[in-house]
């Protein structure tokens, strides 16, 4: 037996079984959140490696599965990795019945879970950008439901990750090529290019965007956030295997200021379009956008391998941050689109919304703070992983931290705005709470992970920060 079965290909068999169940909604999404911890448990007590005695039997649990040629290997530093991913799943799980997320949502995100996990694992590392097309595909029941047209922003998301994949590849080949033959200025240029764009394609990077605020528009918040949430660590993680690989792409300054250029425009962008949206949705959208500008430029400081160790710890500190801060913001907008019996599209439109702030005071209140606290204001989660990446972009580069910073005002200044009109109203107008009780009991543990993990930071980030070892357990 190996460890592939069971963070792998357990999950995928059971989605398959949960989504024969989907009638029982209840059932299925309780027993795929008991999955996701029973997983995140396994993970917790490192059996990789390990003999497991079951009376007379005697299983060892290896950590290479070989499929075909290829190998997935999870091996016992995968742990913490393996803990991040399928608690972040139970979160996500947990809160979908209480978001009125679609019925097929609890299979399909386990499914997705999965691949990105063989994403993760697979050997030889290219292969993964087939899994991360196998995952794109695989979101499209979620953001296009059966029996319902496909949206723009779907249609658009699906070409976008398709044609990301030749990109990929082709530049994969030729790094390879680099690797084992003689160096080559044009054709590194040409590998360099190639990759910028498939990546560029992948995370939907200024000018490859549009799908981003297209899905958050269309589709259920809490869907949205979720594909946004796992696409880009799956990706951030595939991004960094070819820096592990490939020694030269470390010492490239030409890459590294690149990504800097680009990550500043990407959060200068987001936060302009942020602070002018009329959309709650599409203001989702721009937060994420400017979540991936920010992870750009917490790589841009990583230029050779100690300077990457030390980038990639301020990067790894910020996956729990972003979970928690897009799970809540995402509940908090389902919450708010309850409350309006029309499609999302309009149901999240502020000037449909005006005033809503009064009837769904917890929603609206943990919707400023989930986006306050991608921002990084102080005592919230985005605050530590924040204040590491301006202190470290400033000695580099005064220019882009100023320039990103007012990108991050932006998006304060949009989040603002909004609750101005959320609690706008009569001044006779009286407050009550319409939430149910469930949405409120999950929209105040969501509140209250975020203060947590603000305040409290050397509870959670530093086993975050020892992911680097997973990567680079080769370096000094």
């Amino acid at each position: 037996m190996n460890a592939a079965w069971i963070w792998i290909v357990f999950p995928a068999g059971f989605a398959v079984i949960l989504f024969l169940l989907q009638k029982w909604d209840r059932l299925v999404n309780l027993l795929g959140v008991l999955i996701a911890l029973l997983l995140a448990v396994l993970a917790w007590t490192d059996p990789i490696g390990e003999t497991w005695v079951l009376g007379s039997i005697r299983l060892e649990l290896s950590d290479t599965w070989v499929v075909l040629g290829r190998r997935f290997v999870l091996t016992p530093s995968d742990t913490t990795l393996l803990i991040l991913i399928y608690l972040g799943l139970a979160f996500w799980l947990g809160g979908s019945f209480i978001a009125r997320a679609s019925v097929i949502f609890v299979p399909i995100g386990l499914a997705i879970t999965a691949c990105l996990t063989a994403a993760i694992a697979v050997e030889p590392f290219l292969f993964a950008a087939l899994l991360l097309e196998l995952v794109a595909i695989l979101s499209i029941p979620l953001l296009s439901p059966p029996g319902k047209p496909a949206g723009r922003g779907a249609l658009r998301f699906l070409i976008f990750q398709t044609l990301a994949l030749p990109f990929i590849l082709f530049s994969g080949w030729i790094l390879e090529g680099i690797e084992t033959g003689p160096a080559d200025s044009e054709l590194i240029r040409l590998g360099n290019v190639f990759l910028g764009f498939g990546f560029g394609l992948l995370l939907g990077i200024f000018p490859f965007h549009t799908w981003v605020p297209m899905i958050a528009e269309e589709t259920h918040p809490y869907i949205a956030a979720f594909i946004f949430y796992i696409l880009s660590l799956g990706v951030t993680f595939f991004g960094i295997e070819f820096l592990e690989r490939y020694a030269w792409l470390r010492d490239s300054e030409e890459l590294f200021s690149l990504l800097r250029a680009v990550g500043t425009v990407l959060v200068l962008i987001s936060g302009v379009w942020a602070a002018f949206q009329n959309h709650l949705g599409r203001l989702l959208g721009f937060a994420f956008l400017m979540e991936t500008g920010l992870s750009l430029l917490a790589v841009s400081l990583g230029k050779g391998e100690a300077g990457l160790l030390s980038a990639l710890e301020i990067l790894f500190i910020s996956f729990l941050p972003r979970g928690l801060s897009f799970g809540t913001m995402a509940l908090a907008l389902a919450t708010l689109s309850e409350s309006r019996n029309s499609p999302i599209s309009s149901s999240l439109d502020l000037n449909h919304l005006r005033g809503e702030g009064r009837k769904y005071p917890f929603a609206v209140g943990i919707l400023i703070m989930a986006t306050l606290s991608v921002v990084g204001l102080p005592l919230l989660a985005g605050f530590p992983a924040r204040t590491a990446l301006w202190n470290a972009l400033a000695q580099q580069s005064w220019l882009a931290a100023s320039v990103a910073l007012f990108g991050s005002l932006g998006l304060m200044t949009g989040a603002l705005r909004a609750l101005s009109i959320l609690i706008a109203g009569e001044e006779d107008t009286h407050w009550s709470i319409s939430e149910n009780w469930g949405n409120v009991v999950m929209l105040v543990i969501g509140g209250l992970g975020i203060l947590v993990v603000g305040t409290f930071p050397q509870w959670f980030l530093p086993a975050l920060a020892k992911l680097t070892q997973v990567y680079f357990s080769g370096l000094p």
